[in-house]
């Protein structure tokens, strides 16, 4: 059983890494972005975390729209949801992409009923691939009831941030070098702004990122003070070397980078800022917690596992390949539970909370 398991996922990671190349990635063959931003913008190339990720962006000024699903519906019972945007710190050139979109399930349990004096939100961010947003609204219907937000936050180039003519995750990495990196910042600094915004407003924050969305929730534990928990869910660790031990997807990145001139040992100082564990994040390794996929082909499981025993996080194996951690219910319903826990929510609520939600 195990075997066939293991097959199974196996051949569903590379048939749709596959699928995700050619209809997305290679979506009717657009050229790479050529992009200069290494001239441009300084601490591009510095190799250093701090310098590539500077300066400290604003608190995100919100624009939020009209209800989506007022609290009276049955769907979200316990929560009004309403998108919103905000101007992102970084100017790619695209206005699509650098106008920010986000969701926002907010809780509409008062704190007398959670026993909390602040509100707790979980800020979270999908894979490179985002088509829509079923993971968060499985995840909101969980929390919510329990006075907890779910903020989701698309991420550069991705979901509702995809210029015309391009596919979701595309523009990722779809240009050279500098293109690359300027992308991976811009994520982190519109992250940044908009958990500012939340702590300034009294949220207490945790993260909650999945496969990419958990590269970057990662590489915000290293730079963001009093954040409360993370919750990874197979995190590319090291961009780097992924490029090596990636899968069929790593393709579409490597393209962009074979356009460099740097030589192997000057792109991994370049890279160092995008490798986490070469740092130390802000909050203790309790607050943070790894999911592995065992029989993943786009990430590799042992840099994961490497990771949580450097920073003593907690670490669970799912029995998974990537695109069923990722996309599947069971992960994401589990991480729900753990937030629960880490909130000291009884388990018996936990119980109700699942039983009134499905």
């Amino acid at each position: 059983m195990p075997m066939i398991r293991k097959l199974w996922s196996t051949c569903l990671d590379e048939i749709t890494g596959f699928y995700l190349l050619h209809w997305f990635f290679y979506h009717k063959k657009q050229p790479l972005i050529i992009s200069d931003a290494g001239q441009e913008t300084p601490g591009l190339f510095s190799g250093d975390l701090h310098s590539f990720f500077s300066p400290v962006p604003d608190p995100a000024n919100l624009d939020y729209q009209s209800d989506l699903y007022p609290a009276s519906e049955t769907r979200f019972a316990a929560a009004e949801v309403k998108d919103f945007q905000f101007q992102s710190p970084i100017q790619t050139g695209f206005p699509e992409n650098d106008l920010v979109k986000g969701r926002h399930w907010k809780s509409t349990i008062p704190s007398t009923v959670t026993n909390s004096e602040t509100r707790c939100t979980v800020v979270a961010i999908d894979g490179i691939v985002q088509l829509g947003v079923r993971s968060f609204n499985s995840l909101a219907q969980r929390l919510t009831p329990y006075g907890i937000d779910v903020v989701m936050l698309d991420s550069p180039f991705n979901y509702r941030r995809t210029p015309p003519g391009y596919r979701p995750g595309q523009l990722i990495a779809g240009g050279n070098l500098d293109h690359q990196l300027f992308v991976a910042r811009q994520g982190l600094l519109d992250l940044w702004s908009l958990i500012l915004h939340l702590q300034s407003q009294g949220h207490q924050i945790g993260l909650m990122g999945i496969s990419h969305g958990a590269w970057l929730t990662l590489t915000a534990s290293l730079l963001i003070e009093q954040l409360q928990f993370v919750m990874a869910i197979t995190p590319p660790v090291d961009l780097f070397h992924i490029l090596d031990e990636g899968g069929t997807v790593v393709n579409a990145i490597r393209r962009g980078i074979r356009e460099s001139d740097f030589s192997e040992q000057q792109l991994e100082q370049i890279c160092q800022p995008l490798r986490v564990p070469l740092w130390k994040p802000r909050l203790p390794g309790s607050a943070i917690h790894l999911h592995v996929a065992n029989y993943d082909r786009f990430v590799p499981s042992f840099r994961i596992e490497a990771l949580a025993e450097q920073w003593n996080t907690k670490l669970t194996h799912h029995a998974l390949g990537h695109i069923e951690a990722t996309t599947g219910p069971k992960v994401v319903a589990q991480v729900a539970e753990e937030i629960l826990h880490f909130r000291k929510i009884p388990v018996d609520s936990i119980a109700a909370s699942t039983v009134n939600n499905t």
